[in-house]
C-alpha cells in the first residue's frame, strides 16, 4: 500500500522520472545523430562541390552555409557529451542556436541590400533554429540532475 508522502512514493516518482529522462534521451540522440550527419553531409557537399550539389542548391547564402557546418561541429561535440551523461552537452548546442540565430539577422541583412537568394533558405533556417531548440531541450533535460 502507497501512502502519499512516503519514501515509496517519492521511489516511485524518481523512477518514473528516471525513466521519461531515458526516453528523452534516446529520442534525442537518435534525432541529432540523424539531423547532424545531414547538415554535416549538405553542408560540406556545398562548400567544396562534392557530388553536384552547389549547382543544384541555386543562389545560396555563405554565411549561412557556414554556419550550417559549424552548427554540424557544434552539434557532433553535443553528440559526444551526451553519450556520456556530461552536463557541458547543453553548451555546444546553445553555441549553435546562438550561431544560426545570427545567421537569421545576417540573412535578413543580405536580402535588404538585395542579395541574391532562395526562398527555401529562410525556410530551412528557420526550420533549422527550431530543430537545434528542440533538441537543445532534450539535451538539457535529458543531462540535469536530480532536484
Amino acid at each position: 500500500m502507497v501512502v502519499w508522502g512516503t519514501k515509496d512514493q517519492r521511489n516511485l516518482q524518481k523512477c518514473i522520472t528516471m525513466k521519461t529522462k531515458r526516453v528523452i534521451r534516446s529520442i534525442t540522440l537518435t534525432g541529432l545523430i540523424l539531423f547532424t550527419t545531414i547538415t554535416l553531409f549538405l553542408s560540406a557537399s556545398i562548400l567544396l562541390d562534392i557530388f553536384g550539389i552547389r549547382e543544384q542548391q541555386g543562389y545560396y547564402v555563405p554565411l549561412v552555409i557556414w554556419s550550417n557546418f559549424l552548427s554540424g561541429c557544434l552539434y557532433t561535440l553535443s553528440l559526444i557529451g551526451l553519450f556520456s551523461h556530461k552536463r557541458w552537452s547543453i553548451i555546444p548546442m546553445m553555441l549553435a542556436l546562438f550561431i544560426l540565430v545570427g545567421a537569421f539577422f545576417g540573412l535578413f541583412s543580405h536580402i535588404l541590400n538585395g542579395g541574391q537568394f532562395e526562398d527555401k533558405t529562410i525556410i530551412a533556417l528557420f526550420l533549422r533554429i527550431v530543430l537545434t531548440l528542440f533538441f537543445a531541450l532534450g539535451t538539457y533535460v535529458s543531462t540535469k540532475t536530480q532536484l
